[in-house]
């Protein structure tokens, strides 16, 4: 079983505890935590919008419903035939016969003042037999669309049918077009946003190694472990964007709550029904995006001290270089 150099365990458990008393000692990191804040907070709104284009992407593939009216005069056996080569397609999930008066009950539930008006004034039943169809996936509107277009249906089913599921099959891919043009713009926007992040970790290091060039100077006479040196400003760097990484999540609880009482535009039944699909994924989406984002914060703080803590290093070993230099002359 490998073990780890106690040596090297103990400069990690020093680094780790010098950065922890260092961030707690020394708060003259609210600015650069402000800014961590905000650019991880625009990080987790473009997460949650990514979220969002992926769900809405799914409800529009699952989104190949459609009900075909079947003809008043169409006789029994035409009826039949239609239905049974319907029920024969490989693209064809289900088929389902709705009679008119199952269509009347079902609006008796979902449209009572409808089946009112209609009872009030002798009206009658104004539905036509329907066929509901669920088809496998939105690629299958076109065989479909072929389909029903038979010259042999044509006195089955309402033409009518046929123009409008071109037209539901031009706005999905359409949606589906602009949904994985606002992914890729999403996703530039992301690694620029994790671009500044870094940015803005070397440069709050880099300050705070000037800050304590002194004390860096002075472990560098010791001979201090390199690790010494980097863990602490590593550290400090960590425990910011952990931080920032909850306070941002919140904030964007926050504000998807109060989101919908702000813009009646989210108060409506299309955007309730997404909301509810979206809420299913986020729950499930959530913890996992957290773990990252906790894992990947030592990895862009690392990266950070590295960057930030070099400069002040090297000058100083110049300097020193300099000075003995002219000593020696």
């Amino acid at each position: 079983m490998l073990r780890m150099d106690p040596n090297l365990s103990l400069l990690y458990r020093r680094g780790i505890i010098m950065g922890i008393q260092s961030t707690f000692r020394e708060r003259r990191w609210f600015a650069a935590f402000g800014a961590l804040f905000g650019v991880l907070l625009m990080l987790q709104i473009l997460l949650f919008g990514l979220l969002g284009l992926q769900t809405i992407e799914s409800v529009l593939l699952s989104r190949t419903e459609h009900k075909i009216e079947i003809r008043a005069e169409a006789i029994d056996q035409d009826r039949q035939t239609f239905f049974s080569q319907l029920n024969e397609l490989p693209f064809v999930s289900e088929a389902v016969y709705i009679t008119r008066e199952q269509a009347y009950e079902h609006a008796r539930l979902q449209d009572p003042e409808l089946i009112t008006f209609l009872e009030k004034y002798n009206m009658g039943n104004p539905f036509q037999d329907t066929i509901g169809i669920t088809l496998r996936s939105l690629d299958d509107y076109t065989p479909f669309a072929s389909f029903i277009d038979q010259e042999a249906f044509k006195s089955v089913i309402n033409p009518a049918h046929l123009s409008q599921i071109t037209q539901q099959e031009a706005e999905s891919k359409e949606l589906l077009r602009f949904i994985a043009a606002g992914r890729s713009l999403a996703l530039l926007v992301l690694i620029l946003a994790v671009s500044v992040l870094i940015f803005i970790t070397t440069e709050l290091v880099r300050r705070r190694s000037l800050d304590r060039a002194d004390e860096v100077f002075v472990e560098q006479l010791g001979g201090a472990h390199p690790l010494t040196i980097f863990l602490p400003f590593a550290t400090e760097a960590t425990l910011l964007l952990w931080a920032a990484i909850i306070m941002s999540s919140i904030a964007l609880v926050l504000i998807l709550a109060v989101t919908p009482s702000v813009f009646p535009a989210f108060q409506g039944a299309v955007m309730q029904a997404l909301g509810e699909e979206l809420a299913q994924n986020f729950r499930g989406s959530i913890p996992l995006l957290l773990l990252i984002e906790f894992i990947a914060a030592p990895i862009l703080a690392s990266i950070g001290a590295w960057a930030g803590v070099r400069p002040t290093v090297r000058a100083k070993v110049l300097s020193v270089s300099s000075h003995d230099y002219r000593q020696s002359r």
